[in-house]
């Protein structure tokens, strides 16, 4: 491809109809990850409606996530060969049906399976189809579509989780699912239908992307560095997630106190990904990803040291900035090393290492938890993951 060819894509790059996707995409990540995230509400409910123990609950969670990342692997590709909004309207219905049966949930294995399979499919179906879409719109903001993309999972965690905690009392857990499902139904079906790639060619993958079809990418080295800083950081992000609700019980803070943490996560995850991950289009998306993740880990520091709600918001904040940097950098960072080609795929198939962080990190700090009476060990432990991930961040390179 000529220089001016190359010179002219790069002007009709990042089109008005890219920023389409990317707002409807916003508005998935919203409502599927601001629900899912607001697990934590429920997991005191659930525990005492179950006699079930934290790692039982948290085990519903994580199957849940380990599904709705993993299947990256198989919707990825699958958005590549035909239409992502076919795959996220079928991933809309699932989620649906997974919380209306949660709902009516007699016993612990019907959650599992309504919600930690129903619901971990429905998310695992939508969400990397439609962050592929958005990277094959844009070259020049790619750093900053992505951020406003994903910035929806932050804003979901501000709203949803603190709204399911003030309606617990009221409808108990059983109508806070039935609520979500109406959520996905009212704004999600209408956002999907405007989930679409770019098939127009302008936007043409590096000549050092190569084809990174299955299962020639997982020979490449550079894959493998990447999906191990997945794999490492995101060992911790799911914990508090699930946990910092009963940990901030375990202090003698309320319920209503618990969640408002998990919405500071969510006002620093929004800011991340809007502000933070902009930046890495000036200076440099690989290396503000390692900074942040090294950020990701300071943060655990002052969770492990905090004894009350002022240090618990500190954490929150600032894991939730520096998280939500990351993951909105994660797309545009694969997009730059492999390409947009195959986008979806390869991103389908990095995603799969959060899926597996996933199902281990929430379960085993439920376990320890269990075992121990404290949340000390994974909560360093987690801190420790992250501070690796990030130095391992720092050799990502393109090829030459």
């Amino acid at each position: 491809m000529s220089d001016l060819t190359l010179s002219r894509n790069h002007e009709e790059a990042d089109t008005r109809e890219g920023w389409k996707v990317v707002a409807a995409t916003h508005v998935l990540t919203t409502v599927t990850f601001g629900a899912a995230y607001s697990f934590s509400a429920t997991l005191p409910g659930l525990a005492a409606e179950f006699d079930a123990s934290r790692g039982e609950i948290a085990l519903v969670f994580s199957i849940s996530a380990f599904l709705f990342y993993s299947l990256g692997a198989i919707a990825g590709p699958l958005a590549d060969r035909w239409s992502p909004r076919g795959l996220v309207l079928l991933g809309l219905a699932a989620m649906i049906i997974g919380y209306i049966g949660g709902s009516r949930a007699g016993s612990l294995t019907a959650l599992y399976i309504w919600y930690g399979f129903g619901v971990g499919f429905g998310i695992g179906l939508s969400y990397v189809p439609a962050i592929g879409a958005v990277q094959s719109w844009f070259i020049h903001k790619r750093s900053q579509a992505s951020g406003i993309a994903t910035a929806g999972i932050g804003l979901g965690t501000l709203i949803l989780p603190f709204a399911i905690g003030q309606a617990l009392p009221f409808i108990g857990w059983r109508g806070c699912f039935l609520a979500l499902a109406c959520i996905f139904a009212v704004f999600g079906v209408p956002a999907a239908l405007l989930v679409r790639k770019r098939r127009d060619g302008t936007i043409s993958s590096p000549a050092h992307a190569g084809n990174p079809k299955f299962p020639a990418i997982w020979r490449d080295g550079r894959f493998w560095l990447f999906y191990i800083v997945l794999l490492l950081s995101s060992l911790c992000t799911f914990i508090p997630y699930v946990h910092i609700v009963a940990a901030a019980r375990d202090m003698g803070l309320s319920i209503q106190d618990g969640t408002t943490l998990v919405s500071v996560i969510g006002v620093g995850s929004v800011i991340g990904r809007f502000f933070l991950a902009g930046l890495g289009d000036r200076f440099g998306r690989r290396q503000l990803l390692a900074s942040l993740t090294l950020a990701v880990a300071a943060s655990f520091a002052i969770w492990a040291s905090a004894s009350g709600m002022i240090q618990l918001i500190l954490f929150a904040l600032i894991f939730g900035m520096s998280y939500g940097g990351c993951v909105g950098l994660y797309p545009a960072v694969a997009a730059d090393l492999f390409g947009t080609r195959q986008i979806g795929a390869v991103i389908g198939y990095l995603y799969s290492a959060v899926g597996v962080a996933a199902l281990i990190g929430p379960t085993a700090a439920g376990f320890i938890f269990d075992r121990t009476g404290s949340y000390s060990g994974p909560i360093i432990a987690s801190g420790l993951a992250a501070f690796v991930a990030g130095f391992i961040a720092l050799r990502l390179r393109k090829k030459s």
